[in-house]
């Protein structure tokens, strides 16, 4: 689990009036609006005697969360504003905070930056220009694995895996004509091109989805992972003026748990009569992957290529690899769960903020602590021979062209 990325917490319309709890990277969170409706969000856990601050409720003024168990209330900001038992007209310390996140409300989502790095260096979001676009019609729906959230990104840019869980995808015999056309690598994300020959459509009224492919017709698909909210977009062109784009957002709940947040959108048949069929069909094909993903080994993503072996169809996926081992190796983003877990009901450890970062540059206090990271390697670690195959291959030009991969 990355710290310093987006990530999606919870639906825009799942958050009203009330306190909404959310969890990402194992910490506990609290999502409440505003007297603007502006979404805010908070560690969980009441400084005082640790109540869970989704428990209770907004204030009347609409611009603090309250602690259930004493009172307590926090603005969107983290700051304790009031402490009723001790009166009117005493002054909160400075220190009385817990740590906020910045807020950013994109395509139906409620996206939060978990993380300390000011505003100008935080990757963005992705981009969704289907989103609201009277062009596509488009369909919400999220699904939760029991997989790393890093294993669930893996699967969903492989493309080779295709012909073998998908059978409306690919076939097993077609598996060696699929290939890799393009690759476009940048330091945050990456998409490539890929040629696939599938089988031809099949259901709808009358077998009407039959005349939309030929059985093996060349068929392009566009793979994308992006860092920021462990993004995996997908555009099929099914034929000229006919795509599909799916869009997920795969937030990891914890090491174990991954809720992903998914959009599909189509170009074509936008009456919302189609639209049980093709919720269906996203389903099915989600759940096809959580049957390989989840009983796949090791459970984590492996880190080296020491115990594993890859061949020429895993180069793409090998660029997400690559691009977050930078920000575990030379950032040190990733959380340390082996020195969380001994502090396990013990001790509250929240994710660094912008605040605390600001608070404590300016010498003040902060009451919880740091949730423990493994520290960057300081000299960088030497890539072994497929990788260095991979950066050839996707490097970009000195004109951002992109690289064929053959």
């Amino acid at each position: 689990m990355l710290m310093n990325l987006w990530y999606v917490a919870e639906w825009s319309d799942n958050v009203k009036d009330k306190p909404v709890k959310a969890k990402l990277l194992s910490q506990d969170l609290v999502l409440f609006r505003d007297l603007e409706g502006k979404v805010k969000c908070l560690a969980n856990t009441c400084l005082h005697r640790g109540g869970s601050l989704a428990g209770g409720w907004v204030n009347e003024k609409r611009d603090c969360v309250v602690c259930p168990y004493h009172g307590w209330q926090y603005n969107g900001n983290g700051k304790c504003q009031k402490i009723p038992s001790e009166g009117d007209s005493f002054e909160v310390p400075k220190r009385f905070k817990v740590d906020s996140y910045p807020v950013e409300e994109k395509y139906g989502m409620i996206w939060v930056f978990m993380g300390d790095l000011p505003e100008d260096k935080r990757y963005p979001i992705p981009p969704l220009p289907e989103f609201d676009n009277p062009d596509w019609r488009g369909l919400k729906t999220e699904f939760t694995w029991q997989a790393e959230a890093s294993r669930v990104v893996e699967n969903g840019i492989d493309i080779a895996h295709a012909s073998f869980v998908h059978p409306v995808f690919g076939y097993p015999s077609t598996a060696e004509d699929n290939y890799i056309d393009e690759v476009e690598k940048h330091e945050w994300w990456a998409k490539s091109t890929n040629v696939m020959y599938p089988p031809q459509l099949k259901g709808g009224f009358l077998g009407w989805r039959r005349l939309l492919r030929k059985d093996k017709q060349e068929t392009r698909v566009h793979p994308e992972w992006h860092l920021p909210g462990m993004v995996v977009r997908i555009q099929i062109d099914i034929r000229e003026g006919w795509h599909i784009v799916m869009f997920d957002a795969n937030t990891p709940i914890d090491e174990h748990t991954t809720r992903t947040f998914a959009w599909q959108f189509r170009s074509f048949m936008k009456s919302s009569l189609f639209d049980k069929g093709s919720m269906k069909r996203l389903t099915t094909i989600l759940e096809e992957d959580a049957e390989i993903v989840e009983a796949s080994q090791p459970y984590y993503l492996p880190e080296t290529l020491s115990n594993e072996v890859s061949v020429k169809s895993d180069k793409f996926m090998s660029t997400f690899r690559m691009a977050r081992r930078k920000l575990i190796e030379e950032q040190g983003w990733q959380v340390d769960t082996l020195a969380r877990d001994q502090y396990k009901g013990k001790k509250v450890l929240t994710i660094p903020s912008p605040a605390r970062r600001e608070a404590l540059e300016a010498g003040d206090g902060w009451v919880f602590d740091a949730m423990p990271m493994t520290p960057a390697i300081k000299q960088p670690r030497i890539k072994n021979a497929f990788e260095q195959e991979v950066d050839v291959l996707t490097t970009e030009s000195a004109n951002s062209k992109k690289v064929i991969i053959e």
